[in-house]
């Protein structure tokens, strides 16, 4: 019960009943989109969820930001693809025999597109050349196999740390001719992703849907936790576990993270009820144990000047007094990092409800959130 640390399915994940018949709609219709929300946010689960759900999908699942180069993603893609034509391994099996590679083309009837695959690793091409046809690839095998490939990239925007950005516009021109594939781009850094699909100077402009992946829904998570802990023959505190849902907003890794140490301080301690009490303490621990985590993201802002004090000045509601130009590019680089978002002109929330408590602190080793948790709660 509210399994942390990994995507969750199954019965542990807790739907999304707003994001998943709209998603389902898109995939099913071969409609590109692309999935925004902070880090932890559930992106990767919702997905995961939805495809590995349904055996209709076929799919390629690729998450960029654990690629060291174009090549090495390129690679990643190659050897997805051609699985689907019945040959694995490909890369390890093409530096090993070459031989026993063109005898299995010619066995399942893709001599065409294996043979140029083998020709420009002969070649040694750029990895720019040889990425394009590895997403060439995944389409002309779905059109050998008469099948639609689904293809996931995970933290897309980690695309333009590995070549620079005119990589996006020669991505759309292979990409805007593939009829067999339908792209599903995830991206946590949402300033990126908002420039990459949604500015009307970006190639991928108007190139697929968009949904912005807020938190969870509060009612539908407090429905969920109640039926979990009733299924568990716990009794607690309604009105406590309602407010204690609405002050985490919806963060699902949060969420997950504090009602299960909720649940598992029951089963520990062998109490009958869980009140307010057991619910504070439970995000009050939650807290501490995410401390090492949060202190790390504000070491980056204090490592640039005037980063943290923006940072802090924007959890706590207060002006700096910073030239407006400053002001802006600071901005500008904390929503880069994730760490903030834009709600409207000019007004700025932190992304991580944790990291705003933590920030909100005036001695960060004392979390004193009594009162806080008697107003929000």
């Amino acid at each position: 019960m509210f399994k942390t640390g990994s995507p969750v399915k199954g019965k542990n994940f807790i739907d999304r009943l707003k994001h998943i018949p709209v998603f389902k709609t898109y995939v099913d219709n071969n409609q590109h989109v692309v999935i925004k929300a902070p880090r932890r946010f559930g992106k990767t689960s919702l997905v995961k969820h939805v495809f590995e759900e349904n055996s209709d999908y076929q799919f390629i699942y690729i998450d960029v930001r654990r690629a060291t180069s174009l090549a090495s993603l390129s690679e990643q893609i190659i050897d997805k693809a051609y699985s689907f034509a019945g040959v694995e391994n490909f890369i390890r099996e093409s530096k090993e025999s070459v031989i026993t590679l063109l005898k299995s083309f010619q066995k399942i009837k893709i001599d065409d597109i294996g043979e140029v695959t083998l020709k420009l690793f002969e070649d040694d091409v750029d990895e720019v050349a040889f990425f394009m046809h590895a997403l060439d690839t995944v389409e002309k095998i779905a059109q050998k196999k008469e099948i639609q490939i689904k293809f996931i990239m995970d933290e897309f925007q980690d695309i333009l740390k590995i070549a620079d950005k005119n990589i996006l516009e020669l991505m759309r021109s292979v990409m805007q001719h593939h009829e067999n594939v339908t792209y599903i781009f995830l991206g946590s850094i949402e300033s990126m992703m908002t420039k990459i699909f949604e500015d009307k100077s970006s190639p991928f402009f108007h190139f697929a849907r968009i949904m912005d992946l807020g938190g969870l829904d509060i009612k539908e998570l407090y429905s969920y936790t109640s039926k979990m802990l009733k299924e568990k023959k716990i009794d607690f505190d309604k009105a406590s576990l309602q407010k204690l849902i609405a002050f985490l907003g919806g963060h699902p890794d949060y969420s997950a993270q504090t009602l299960q140490t909720m649940y598992f301080r029951y089963l520990v301690n062998e109490t009958k009820y869980i009140g307010y009490d057991e619910m504070y303490d439970a995000l009050k621990s939650t807290i501490l144990e995410n401390k090492a985590y949060l202190e790390e993201l504000i070491s980056k802002t204090k490592m640039k000047k005037h980063h943290y004090e923006v940072l802090h000045a924007i959890a706590n509601n207060k002006e700096l007094k910073l030239s407006s130009g400053t002001l802006y590019n600071i901005r500008i680089a904390l929503e880069e990092m994730g760490l903030i978002k834009n709600v409207s002109r000019g007004k700025y929330v932190i992304t991580d409800v944790f990291l705003n408590v933590l920030l909100q602190q005036n001695n960060d080793e004392v979390f004193a959130l009594e009162e806080k948790l008697q107003i929000e709660l």
